[in-house]
């Protein structure tokens, strides 16, 4: 017989497997599940359908605006202008075109909203927003890739801005290359970059050829896919009547005729314009370009598709199946924070009156802060319900909540350094873990660290050892290069540390003399590691270094001080109910009445 560990194993697995089961049955691609009811009555159940067949329009005329645009950099402003302005009815099929990918995405948009709003996440569908979120990432990429083939100004160097962001991943923390990896590296920045636009950083011949291809790919093969699940399924592909099909087709008609699609001027790789601005679906994203160092604006813009991801699950941790938005005040303050944020960046940018110096306090206070006025109003309707049951239930959703301003506390304690030594995540990462390792680094990381400052004003390669202690190199570099404290430095690269034996075990992965780092010491200077360690300890110590003119620390923003606080007054609150919570005591069920015993006769 099965033992009970393993019974519960086997539980285990198969709860699992229902779980995932369950939420795949109730995929919804396009609001399929709603047309019988929802739909009828109310009409952003339609956006599914909606977009679904916009998506069609925009697909044929697109095939037909291939018979006469040339991708190339010398014709495609030209073929554009022709097809405006030669081929009959080009402009109206290239402004059904291009105002049908815009309606694309404000469909999947006011889907998404749509989604939380209402709850349509529950019971069981939290996949249906990683769903209409891909929906939406992939229109505004397809519109992205679409938006360079006018080639001309504006889109050129929106483009230029955009797609060198990638770049900024070889900075993230253990994968990048910037600093030699705790794992191979990928390249994955650089090598995103190439495939996006084939020439490194230019804006080239490879880049209109390869955008054209992502064009397509984006539209075309996601379609197919789509296509399929609804042959498998057998499901009406567009649930509305020809009366809306036709008031959909006429609305693009007529806004294409009275706004004809922009054609602009042809670029100019020399002339700057200022500013710099993309289609309007991504002008809230430059302006928070423009706000954050790019590397940090990289990192963010990753965390957001994944918080939303997230949020139904939250959400259902936190209410339950509950669906009704006025009980639901944490996930109405989420979704109108993203809006209001978006609304806010691109008008920014359209009247380019933001001061980035300034602004910065009080959008980080309003992001933040509006969050914890949902927590707070969410706690408050839990403490107010006395059903001893829901109180338990309670438990669970405030444990949530409080880890969320756990983390809005952790965030505030890293913006405090950020702030303070103006060195971000990755490089104040290190300074940390080598702050933890350095008590078992002997001798020999003391040393490295005061040749680290010594070295630090003339040889900023002095980390990577083996490369600046080759003649050759030396002599490529054309500086003045401290060569016998390099040589110091790497003697003291192979003095003993108390952490050797696990250094030992990561391979290099960098042509070096030794295919191991000696040690502990070794890898902490080859990796920058002790010079993050120097130049983060010296800046919140004052120390004054050598080449930078700045006076460090610096002070952090009055305003800021409140969303830092308050992440740690949310975790403390989310406690306290959590606590008072999981003490409730549930009702006893009710006994049946005691039956008399039969007397004997």
């Amino acid at each position: 017989m099965p033992s009970s560990t393993e019974k519960g194993l086997a539980g285990s697995v198969t709860a699992v497997t229902d779980y995932v089961k369950t939420r795949i049955k109730n995929i919804d691609i396009f609001d399929e599940s709603y047309q019988a009811i929802e739909a009828k009555t109310n009409p952003f159940y339609a956006l599914g359908p909606i977009f679904y067949l916009v998506w069609f329009i925009v697909m044929a005329s697109g095939l037909l605006l291939m018979i006469w645009y040339v991708p190339t950099k010398p014709e495609a402003f030209d073929s554009i202008f022709r097809i405006q302005t030669e081929i009959p009815f080009g402009g109206l099929i290239r402004g059904m075109h291009k105002y049908g990918a815009d309606a694309m995405i404000i469909a999947a948009t006011l889907r998404l909203y749509r989604m939380f709003l209402n709850a349509d996440y529950k019971p069981g569908r939290e996949l249906n927003i990683a769903l209409g979120l891909i929906s939406l990432l992939l229109s505004m990429y397809s519109g992205l890739t679409g938006y360079l083939l006018i080639w001309n100004q504006r889109a050129f160097w929106a483009t230029k801005v955009f797609a060198t962001f990638p770049t900024y991943m070889d900075q993230f923390p253990v994968m990048g290359d910037f600093y030699q990896p705790l794992v191979k590296s990928l390249h994955l920045g650089w090598n995103t970059a190439e495939v996006l636009l084939g020439g490194g950083a230019a804006i080239t011949q490879e880049t209109i050829t390869r955008f054209f291809s992502l064009h397509l790919a984006f539209s075309l093969i996601p379609l197919i896919f789509v296509e399929l699940y609804f042959y498998k399924k057998a499901i009406r592909r567009v649930p509305l009547n020809w009366t809306k099909r036709i008031v959909v087709i006429m609305m693009l008609v007529i806004v294409a005729l009275i706004l004809p699609a922009a054609q602009g001027r042809r670029s100019d790789p020399d002339v700057t314009p200022l500013p710099i601005l993309s289609d309007w679906y991504f002008l809230g994203l430059y302006q928070m370009y423009k706000y954050l160092e790019p590397v940090v604006a990289t990192e963010i813009t990753l965390v957001i598709p994944i918080s939303v991801i997230l949020l139904p699950w939250i959400d259902v941790w936190v209410t339950g199946a509950e669906k009704d938005i006025s009980k639901r005040p944490l996930i109405f303050m989420v979704t109108l924070m993203g809006f209001l944020n978006w609304i806010a960046f691109s008008y920014l940018i359209i009247v380019n009156i933001a001061n980035i110096h300034v602004d910065p306090p009080y959008w980080r206070d309003a992001l933040f802060l509006m969050v914890d006025i949902g927590i707070f109003l969410q706690l408050g309707l839990m403490f107010m319900n006395k059903d001893p049951i829901q109180s338990l239930k309670n438990a669970k959703g405030a444990l949530v909540m409080a880890i969320v301003g756990l983390i809005q506390g952790i965030c505030g304690i890293w913006y405090y350094f950020m702030a303070k030594t103006e060195i971000f995540f990755d490089p104040m990462l290190h300074a940390w873990l080598y702050s933890l390792c350095r008590p078992f680094g002997g001798d020999g990381l003391k040393k490295a660290e005061e040749l680290v400052r010594a070295l630090w004003s003339v040889n900023k390669e002095y980390w990577n050892y083996p490369f600046v202690l080759d003649p050759e190199n030396i002599k490529k570099m054309g500086a003045p290069v401290a060569e016998d404290k390099l040589k110091e430095l790497a003697a003291a690269c192979q003095q003993p540390a108390g952490l050797d034996w696990l250094y030992k075990m990561i391979p290099t992965f960098t042509p070096a003399p030794h295919d191991h780092y000696f040690g502990q010491v070794d890898f902490m200077v080859n990796n920058r590691w002790c010079f993050d360690f120097v130049n983060f300890s010296d800046r919140m110590d004052g120390v004054k270094q050598p080449t930078i003119t700045t006076v460090y620390p610096q002070p952090i923003p009055e305003l800021d001080w409140l969303w830092m606080v308050a992440g740690f007054i949310v975790f403390a609150a989310g406690m306290y109910g959590w606590a008072k919570f999981r003490t409730a005591k549930a009702p006893a069920p009710p006994q049946a009445p005691k039956v008399p015993a039969a007397t004997a006769s």
